[in-house]
C-alpha cells in the first residue's frame, strides 16, 4: 500500500522525515483524499484500515481546516462530516468540481445522512471505509478509461460484425419473441459484451416526448432521469452521444458522477430506440465516437433495430385499438374485456373486485356555453383528474360521452369508497377551462359496486355500479353511493357498441 501526503502517524511509531517530493502512483492505482476531523494526535487508522488492504488504492490523508482543500489530481474525495461540521454548500461545490466526492462519518446516524444530502453529497458512508462501498459511492472508473475503450473498440466491433455466427445469434434471440421488451433485453445483453460498460439500457422515445423503458441491466434509480435525458438528446440530434461526466454536462442537467454514451437504433431511416451506457465515474477526457466504431456498431445492432421497430409498431397499433381517441384512457371495449378477466380471477382467488361508475354532472352546460371543441377539451381535463385520483393498479376507462369507469382489482367496498370520495373531491376542486375567464366547475355522481357483495359476474357488476350512480342523480347529484342490493340478470349478456358514444342503457 502506497500512501501519499499522509500527515497522521500511528501512536508510538517512528517515521523518517517526509520527503518534499511526491511520488507518482503506479498505473491503475486510485488515489483517494481522506479529509478527516480527528483531533490532533488522534489516529484515523480505524477509518481507513480496509482501504489500506486494497492494492489498487493509494491514500492522501489530511486533516480538515477552515481553508484546506484536497490536492488536485486525485481520483476521489472522502470528506468526514459531523453534526457540528459547519460545512457550507459553496465548499461542497468546490470539492465536487475537483473530483467525485462522498461524505462519511465515524458514527451511524440517520440525521448525518440527511445533512450529507442537504450539503450536496450524493452518498454518505460510515467507518470503516471499505473499497466496494467507496467505489460505488464515488462511481470510480475502471482500469481502462471510457474514452480509451471507445477509441479501441473500432477493431473489435468490426471483427464481430464480420462474423456470421454473431449476427445469426442476435437474429435468433430477437426473433424468439415479438414483445419489444424481450427484443431489447436480448440486444442489451449482447451489447454489454461487445462494448462493456457498468450499465446498459434501451429506451424508446415517442413523438410527444414520452419515454418507454424497454430493457436495462443494473440501472440505479438515480440514473433513470439522465438515461431519459440522453435518449431524448440522441433522438433530437439523430447522432450518437458521449460525455465524460454527466454531472458536469449542462445538456443533461443531472448530478450523477458517471460517464455516458448514447447510440441510436435505426430502422428504415427512423430512430426506433436508443441504447444508453453508463460507466463508473468521470472519464479522464471526452470520449468520441469514431467513424469506424459507429459503422461497426450500427451493423451489429441493425437486426435488433428492425425487429424492435416492427414490435413497437404492433404494440402501438394494439394500444390504439383499446384507447379512447379523445381522452387517451382505455375505451369501453377494453373495459369490458378487463372486467371479465378480473371477475374470473377474483372468483378463483376469493378476493374482492370493485367497479366505480362516474358521471359528470351538468356537463351539457359546458358544451352549451363554450361549444363542442372546448367541451372536448374539458373532457380531456376531466379524464386527467380521474386518472390522477385512481391508483396505479386501477384500470381507468371512458365508458361513453361524459361517463367514466374504474376497475379496482383486489379492492373491497371500503377501499373503493375511499377512491370514489377522493375522486369526488379532486373534481370539485378543479377549475375546468381555467384560461377562459373564470373557468367552469363540475361535480360528479359516483356509483360503487363490489363483487361478490352485489353481483356474481361482470354484467351484474356493471349494472350494480350504474344503478348506484343513478341513485345519486335522483337524490340531487354530487355524491357517492355504494350498491347494496344484489343484481340478478337474465342470461343474455350486455352488448357494448363502441360505434356509439352513448351508454349501456
Amino acid at each position: 500500500m502506497v500512501t501519499f501526503g499522509q500527515r497522521d502517524t500511528m501512536p508510538g511509531r517512528r517515521l523518517r522525515a517526509p520527503s518534499t517530493r511526491r511520488t507518482a502512483p503506479p498505473p491503475n492505482v486510485v488515489t483517494l483524499a481522506v479529509c478527516h476531523r480527528a483531533a490532533k494526535g488522534e489516529s484515523v487508522e480505524r477509518h481507513v484500515a480496509p482501504l489500506r488492504r486494497t492494492r489498487r488504492v493509494a491514500l492522501a490523508i489530511t486533516r480538515q481546516t477552515v481553508s484546506a482543500l484536497p490536492p488536485r489530481g486525485i481520483t476521489g474525495i472522502l470528506w468526514e462530516i459531523a453534526a457540528d461540521s459547519g460545512l457550507d454548500r459553496r465548499r461542497v461545490s468546490s470539492l465536487l468540481e475537483r473530483a467525485p466526492a462522498a461524505s462519511y462519518s465515524s458514527t451511524s446516524d440517520r440525521h448525518l445522512g440527511d445533512l450529507s444530502r442537504s450539503l450536496g453529497f450524493l452518498h454518505h458512508l460510515t467507518v470503516p471505509l471499505r473499497w466496494p462501498e467507496v467505489e460505488r459511492a464515488l462511481g470510480l472508473p475502471g482500469a481502462v478509461d471510457l474514452a480509451d475503450r471507445l477509441d479501441r473498440a473500432g477493431t473489435s466491433l468490426r471483427r464481430l460484425a464480420e462474423r456470421a455466427e454473431v449476427l445469426s445469434d442476435l437474429l435468433a434471440a430477437v426473433n424468439e419473441s415479438t414483445a419489444p421488451h424481450a427484443i431489447a433485453s436480448a440486444l442489451v445483453a449482447r451489447v454489454a459484451t461487445w462494448l462493456p460498460m457498468a450499465t446498459w439500457s434501451a429506451v424508446a422515445v415517442e413523438t410527444d416526448g414520452q419515454v418507454h423503458w424497454l430493457a436495462s441491466r443494473e440501472v440505479e434509480r438515480t440514473h433513470k432521469a439522465p438515461v431519459e435525458a440522453i435518449a431524448d438528446l440522441v433522438v433530437q440530434s439523430g447522432e450518437p452521444f458521449a460525455t465524460s461526466r454527466v454531472a458536469g454536462d449542462r445538456r443533461i442537467g443531472e448530478a450523477v458522477e458517471v460517464a455516458a454514451v448514447g447510440f441510436p437504433l435505426m430502422a428504415n431511416g427512423a430512430i426506433v430506440g436508443v441504447l444508453v451506457g453508463f460507466d463508473h465515474g468521470r472519464a479522464r477526457r471526452e470520449p468520441e465516437w469514431s467513424v469506424a466504431v459507429k459503422v461497426a456498431l450500427t451493423r451489429l445492432v441493425q437486426p435488433a433495430a428492425f425487429a424492435l421497430g416492427h414490435a413497437l409498431r404492433v404494440m402501438r397499433a394494439e394500444a390504439l385499438s383499446v384507447t379512447d381517441d379523445l381522452t387517451q384512457l382505455f375505451n369501453s371495449r377494453y373495459l369490458h374485456d378487463v372486467l371479465r378477466k378480473e371477475v374470473k380471477r377474483a372468483v378463483r382467488s376469493g378476493r374482492a373486485l370493485s367497479l366505480i361508475f362516474v358521471d359528470l354532472d351538468g356537463f351539457k352546460k359546458i358544451n352549451d356555453a363554450h361549444g363542442h371543441v372546448l367541451g372536448s377539451r374539458a373532457l380531456v381535463e376531466a379524464a386527467a383528474v380521474i386518472r390522477g385520483a385512481a391508483r396505479e393498479t386501477d384500470v381507468v376507462a371512458r365508458f361513453g360521452g361524459d361517463e367514466f369507469a374504474i376497475v379496482l382489482p383486489e379492492t373491497d367496498d371500503e377501499g373503493a369508497l375511499a377512491v370514489a370520495k377522493r375522486l369526488r373531491e379532486h373534481i370539485a376542486r378543479y377549475v375546468f377551462l381555467s384560461d377562459r375567464g373564470k373557468g367552469s366547475r363540475l361535480t360528479v355522481s359516483i356509483g360503487v359496486a363490489t363483487l361478490p357483495t352485489v353481483a356474481e359476474n361482470a354484467d351484474g357488476l356493471l349494472h350494480a355500479a350504474d344503478a348506484a350512480m343513478y341513485r345519486v342523480k335522483d337524490a340531487g347529484r354530487d355524491g357517492v353511493q355504494v350498491a347494496v342490493d344484489r343484481v340478478v340478470l337474465p342470461v343474455l349478456p350486455i352488448v357494448i357498441d363502441d360505434s356509439k358514444e352513448g351508454d349501456m342503457r
